[in-house]
């Protein structure tokens, strides 16, 4: 259904009136439009107005700033990037020396244009902070916009947001604010911007987010867009020293106890169900030390600071031996949750055994002969990776990991493997001799 619609939150706006102002500008020809992709699945787009093209290849989540074009009947255009076919036209009446947001919103079988008029919170002296619930998938929301860093007020400051609503925040001082969003009713966060620079008129629109483990993320519309993560990101942990009982500390505190060789944070209370823990974005202190010996004695090799980003999930393996505690060490990956209808397979070298430091890794057709073939990644040591490598996942495949210059397989258990179809995984080679080696295999999409 194409419609264009101007909705706001009724009951608010008698609360936060948005004032009127006359302009100066003497042009009473013209109007300024902007235009901003807020639908998840719609493609890559070129906007026309009037017929001809004013921005091209606009992808989701980009926008543009206010476009100078005639005043009047103005027909608005979305077009396929790279074809003829329309997907959205709607005609706007645009007043003479008016400013409006145009947001392309909603899944693209129910695509739709949101207009809002800026007219009056353009150039009015003050600072003004929209909110748009663009998001198809966070459902109604509660909208708490406060000051940085204080706790979560007793009463959000718009509640229960339904999508395609939108109200404005007139006059707000200049500062850091923050904006946090929870379900209707709820006072567990969703998504938290954290720190929020405000100097000038901002939209903030909430869309679904492309990355992270909150369903939303906003968009900071002034000239441009910036897009806001949620302000946390996921970490997964593996034990891979054998054979020790350790503890893990994060930020100074214990995070886990009696964690055993070639345990995971798969299963654990609070970690997702692939054993992510969501934990806030920045720098995150780690120390591992023996079971009951406390952070005081952590190692050095297994203790260091973690520089998460917003968004990004992290696979965090402690590797080697309790025979050589000081060549162990903290492996660091970025994962790949998202996943393509293909196998996404990355192989780790987290084994301690000398016999294995390089190895090299086979990747075939399951019972092909690999006797007179060359390896698929050769001389991988340990801390190494392959990255993820896209394979057939309807096929069934032997992964081999041998010695450097061998091809029997060292790793038992890696052998006729079928990861299906739109999977993501991560196998790990552990052991500290080549009779002990094995294989853990996570699941990373989410």
């Amino acid at each position: 259904m194409n419609t264009t619609k101007k909705n706001c939150l009724t009951a608010l706006l008698s609360v936060f009136l948005v004032a009127c102002n006359d302009s100066d500008n003497d042009n009473t020809s013209s109007a300024y439009v902007r235009i901003l992709h807020a639908s998840p699945d719609a493609p890559n787009v070129d906007v026309l107005v009037d017929g001809s093209q004013v921005l091209a290849d606009v992808s989701y989540q980009q926008g543009s700033g206010y476009l100078k074009v005639d005043a009047g009947a103005r027909d608005i255009s979305l077009r396929v990037s790279g074809t003829e076919t329309i997907a959205l036209e709607n005609t706007l009446t645009l007043a003479s020396n008016g400013y409006y947001s145009v947001i392309a919103q909603d899944n693209v079988a129910s695509l739709e244009l949101e207009v809002l008029d800026d007219t009056s919170r353009t150039g009015n002296d003050s600072t003004d902070l929209t909110v748009v619930h663009a998001s198809t998938v966070a459902g109604n929301v509660d909208i708490y916009v406060t000051a940085d860093g204080v706790e979560l007020p007793a009463t959000a400051t718009l509640e229960n947001v339904p999508f395609d609503a939108n109200a404005s925040l007139a006059n707000v001082a200049n500062g850091d604010y923050q904006v946090r969003l929870t379900a209707a009713g709820s006072t567990d966060v969703v998504y938290n911007s954290s720190t929020l620079a405000v100097a000038s008129d901002v939209t903030a629109v909430a869309v679904n987010s492309i990355q992270g483990v909150s369903p939303a993320s906003l968009l900071i519309w002034t000239n441009s867009v910036m897009s806001v993560l949620d302000a946390t990101a996921e970490v997964r942990i593996v034990h891979a020293v054998d054979a020790v009982t350790v503890d893990v500390f994060a930020g100074g505190a214990e995070l886990l106890s009696d964690f055993d060789y070639k345990d995971s944070t798969v299963g654990i209370t609070g970690a997702s169900a692939t054993g992510y823990l969501t934990v806030a974005a920045g720098n995150l202190a780690v120390a591992i030390a023996a079971a009951d010996q406390g952070i005081g004695n952590a190692l050095p090799t297994l203790s260091g600071t973690l520089s998460l980003e917003r968004g990004v999930s992290y696979t965090v393996i402690a590797a080697g031996s309790v025979s050589a505690l000081s060549d162990t060490q903290l492996i660091v990956l970025t994962d790949d949750r998202k996943g393509t209808d293909d196998a996404d397979v990355r192989l780790v070298h987290a084994s301690a055994a000398s016999a294995a430091d390089p190895v090299d890794i086979f990747v075939a057709a399951a019972g092909a002969d690999i006797s007179m073939a060359t390896p698929n990644f050769a001389d991988v040591v340990i801390g190494q990776n392959t990255g993820y490598t896209a394979l057939d996942g309807a096929l069934a495949y032997d992964v081999v990991i041998a010695a450097d210059g061998t091809t029997a397989a060292a790793v038992p258990g890696t052998a006729n493997l079928n990861f299906g179809t739109d999977t993501v995984t991560t196998a790990i080679a552990i052991g500290n001799s080549v009779p002990n080696l094995e294989a853990i295999i996570l699941n990373d999409k989410r």
